[in-house]
C-alpha cells in the first residue's frame, strides 16, 4: 500500500510539471564507505565496509530552477562481520526505484539535490558454512542529500550522504550510514 502511494506521489508530481519543462536522462555510479550495523533478537553486530552503485532518471523540470527524475538503482555493499572471534564477509545486494530532486539555479556554484528510493529486491548473505541467503522485496528504503559540482558540461561530481534501513527475515533489521562520491552524466 506504501509503495502506491509513493507512486501515486510521484505521478502527481509528474503531472504537475509546467508544459515549457524538458526531459533529459541522468546516469551516475559511485562508491562510499557505510556504517551499518545488523540488529536480531539475540544480538547486534557492526557490519562496515565498502558499496558501490549507479542509477539512471528520466529528468523533467523547469530549466535553471529544478529537475525532477525517477528511475531506478543498483547498489552493492561488501562487509564484514565479527562473529565469535572471527571475521566473516557479507554482502548486500539490492535494486529498486530512484526518485532523485535537483535545484539547478545559476548563482549557485553547486547543486543540492536529495534522493529517495526503495529496493524492489534486497539480498542478504554471510560467507559462512551452512547460512543462507536472505532475500527480501520491498523490506528496504533510503534517503540521501548531497552536493554536485559540473565542471565540464553534461558532467557533475557529486558527494551525498545516505541512510538506509532494511527489515530482513526473522526480525533482522539492517540500519547503515554512508558517504558517497560518484560522477553523473547528464544527456
Amino acid at each position: 500500500m506504501k509503495l502506491l502511494k509513493l507512486a501515486a506521489l510521484v505521478l502527481a508530481a509528474l503531472v504537475l510539471v509546467p508544459a515549457s519543462s524538458y526531459a533529459i536522462i541522468d546516469a551516475g555510479v559511485y562508491g562510499g564507505y557505510s556504517l551499518a550495523s545488523l540488529e536480531t533478537e539475540a544480538y547486534t553486530k557492526d557490519m562496515n565496509g565498502w558499496e558501490y552503485g549507479f542509477f539512471g532518471h528520466v529528468t523533467m523540470g523547469i530549466p535553471l530552477l529544478f529537475t525532477v527524475g525517477l528511475g531506478g538503482f543498483y547498489q552493492r555493499a561488501d562487509a564484514s562481520i565479527e562473529f565469535n572471534g572471527t571475521d566473516v564477509d557479507a554482502t548486500r545486494t539490492s535494486y529498486g526505484i530512484d526518485v532523485m530532486g535537483t535545484i539547478e539555479l545559476p548563482v549557485l556554484p553547486v547543486n543540492p539535490f536529495a534522493r529517495a528510493g526503495i529496493a524492489i529486491n534486497e539480498s542478504y548473505e554471510l560467507d559462512i558454512a551452512g547460512a543462507e541467503k536472505n532475500e527480501k522485496k520491498f523490506g528496504s528504503y533510503y534517503f540521501a542529500i548531497g552536493l554536485g559540482y559540473s565542471f565540464i558540461p553534461m558532467t557533475r561530481l557529486f558527494a551525498e550522504y545516505v541512510y538506509n534501513y532494511s527489515k530482513q527475515e526473522n526480525e533482522t533489521t539492517i540500519q547503515s550510514n554512508s558517504i558517497h562520491v560518484g560522477a553523473m552524466l547528464t544527456i
